[in-house]
């Protein structure tokens, strides 16, 4: 039963979808995944819960598209970033600073999987298995690297390199004096693990 009797506001399918995408998204920014209620999300979006539970069925659901907006916006912008005809390594470093753009604008959001990986949403962690799978496909092809278990091995922990070296920068508040060195660093560390100089 809705507590709050003020009239909803009448809008279509796509563009209520939206806005409560928009408010749950600016809710899991703020706050982690448990911290976060369907009420909170209904209220910001000037929406009934039962509509939030009717177009993403429950709040796990809600929280999976909100990390699949995000994941396709971070894609979306570095595809828009990207320099074909620049160097692998300084197309590297473009999507590196992108992505460092992308955790500053939503650091707590960010690095809650990260800081509490047992109370991540099984349906948003396979997500984000599925894009890292991606994203390593995307470096083999952007270093020319051949198949390779060692290789994998590499870019694997490259990966984790990148996660901790973001989390490190998070909690000292994203200064942006340490994103270039950052860079340098996250990229110098793919460079090392796969033996180049």
């Amino acid at each position: 039963m809705r507590k709050d009797r003020r009239p909803r506001r009448r809008l279509d399918v796509e563009t209520r979808r939206a806005d409560i995408l928009r408010a749950a998204a600016g809710a899991f920014a703020a706050e982690p995944y448990d911290q976060v209620s369907v009420a909170r999300v209904a209220a910001a979006a000037d929406a009934s819960e039962a509509l939030v539970h009717r177009y993403f069925g429950s709040k796990s659901g809600l929280y999976r598209e909100v990390v699949r907006a995000a994941v396709d916006e971070l894609l979306r912008r570095q595809r828009a970033a990207d320099v074909p005809a620049a160097a692998p390594y300084d197309r590297l470093a473009v999507s590196v600073r992108v992505y460092l753009d992308f955790v500053g604008e939503a650091p707590v959001g960010w690095a809650a999987p990260l800081r509490s990986p047992a109370g991540d949403v099984p349906e948003a962690a396979e997500l984000r298995r599925r894009t890292r799978e991606m994203y390593l496909a995307l470096l083999r092809d952007l270093l020319t690297l051949p198949a390779d278990p060692a290789l994998d091995h590499a870019l694997h922990g490259y990966l984790g390199f990148l996660d901790a070296a973001c989390l490190s920068w998070v909690e000292r508040g994203c200064p942006p004096a340490e994103r270039e060195p950052l860079v340098a660093q996250v990229v110098g560390a793919l460079r090392g693990a796969l033996g180049q100089s």
